[in-house]
């Protein structure tokens, strides 16, 4: 994880509509449009920059290379009472993933328990969007899936295994909820974009030289940037976990993504970053995804699940700082209140402002300014 970089504060429901236009603009429809622009705002709201605007430019990146296809609505393939198979059609991993979680949503209020797997889609961003639908609907989450190889085996000097997000939630009643929304990696191409444009370092030695194996914390030495975008970077060096547990989970999460997945493809045969670049790829960003649901209210009351929930995360909160340390709290609480409040005002990371204005919208002739005046036209309508 690096330093955080200069960050813009900006009005959510003007960056919303930025998205959802530009996406559009690209061909995407409405339903698409709007799968896009709300999964990157939750991101954005839980105060995860490099899970926000910046990361458009993973979907971006393959449009622009042919290996999405913005057209195609993502598929069921398979189904029984409590799992499903969904074919995204090489669409975005948004549009299919906001599918997968209605989907094993639904499942899950009638029969308890389900899952639905996704294969041949692309990028999906934070994936606290998603669970985050299914807190909402008094359930628990977990969801994730593999992506480009981006990180060596624990002791290893290879791109292998994936950098994927991780995410789990459960219902909450007046408290935030116990909310694991983190990824099974020490670092992505944001970071190292972060290294070159603001100089930020990581917060341990996660970096492998790809000729001699030493490690360090500074990606930019490596950094080979992509023209037209601040977020997305490839990179010539190796990423080292910061130990086991960290290994173990990113390989149980490819047990779950991948491997028993009937559509999905293990990280090693997913193409890599810099052939997605050099126009070498001809498969999806993602070779597979998945998305459990539970809902606790078929096994007995929900209001007994809310009020534990509730008592745990006063129980949390209520615990002593050690001296020098900040009042214990529940992971993502402040996210949690950006999204309960609707909070007007957000913050986007600067190097990811004027990629997306100028090359991302720019492409189909908007602008800022033009985003804006639309936005401010429609508003006062």
């Amino acid at each position: 994880m690096g330093a955080q970089g200069k960050t813009k504060s900006t009005n959510a429901d003007f960056l919303r509509y930025a998205l959802k236009r530009t996406w559009m603009a690209a061909g995407a429809s409405e339903e698409h449009g709007n799968a896009v622009a709300d999964a990157l705002m939750l991101g954005i709201r839980q105060g995860k920059l490099n899970q926000g605007l910046g990361v458009y430019e993973a979907i971006d990146i393959m449009h622009q290379s042919g290996l999405l296809d913005i057209n195609a609505e993502p598929e069921v393939v398979g189904e029984g009472d409590t799992w499903a198979s969904i074919d995204g059609k090489r669409s975005s991993g948004y549009w299919t993933l906001t599918k997968m979680a209605n989907m094993a949503i639904e499942k899950a209020k009638k029969h308890g328990i389900a899952i639905v797997f996704g294969h041949n889609h692309n990028d999906a961003g934070s994936f606290g969007a998603y669970t985050w639908m299914a807190s909402k609907a008094g359930c628990v989450a977990l969801t994730s899936n593999n992506s480009v190889p981006m990180c060596s085996p624990l002791g290893g000097m290879s791109n292998t295994i994936s950098v994927p997000p991780f995410d789990g939630i459960g219902p909450a009643g007046d408290k935030p909820p116990v909310w694991m929304s983190t990824k099974l990696c020490e670092w992505y191409d944001a970071d190292t974009a972060q290294a070159v444009l603001q100089g930020t370092k990581l917060k341990g030695d996660y970096v492998i030289d790809p000729e001699t194996g030493e490690l360090s914390n500074d990606l930019a030495p490596y950094a080979q940037p992509i023209e037209g975008y601040g977020r997305v970077y490839n990179q010539s060096a190796f990423q080292q976990l910061s130990n086991p547990r960290v290994y173990m989970l990113n390989l149980f999460n490819e047990l779950l993504s991948g491997i028993i997945n009937p559509g999905g493809i293990i990280t090693p045969e997913v193409p890599s970053l810099g052939d997605i670049v050099d126009k070498k790829a001809d498969g999806t960003s993602v070779g597979g995804s998945y998305f459990i649901c539970i809902d606790p209210s078929v096994f007995g009351p929900l209001g007994d699940v809310l009020a534990k929930s509730d008592r745990f995360a006063q129980a949390i909160e209520d615990s002593p700082a050690r001296p020098g340390q900040r009042k214990p709290g529940m992971p993502g609480a402040r996210g949690y209140e950006s999204i309960i409040k609707d909070e007007e005002i957000v913050e986007v990371l600067d190097s990811h402002w004027e990629p997306f204005f100028k090359t991302q919208a720019g492409r189909y002739g908007l602008s800022e300014e033009s985003l804006r005046a639309e936005w401010e036209a429609q508003r006062n309508k």
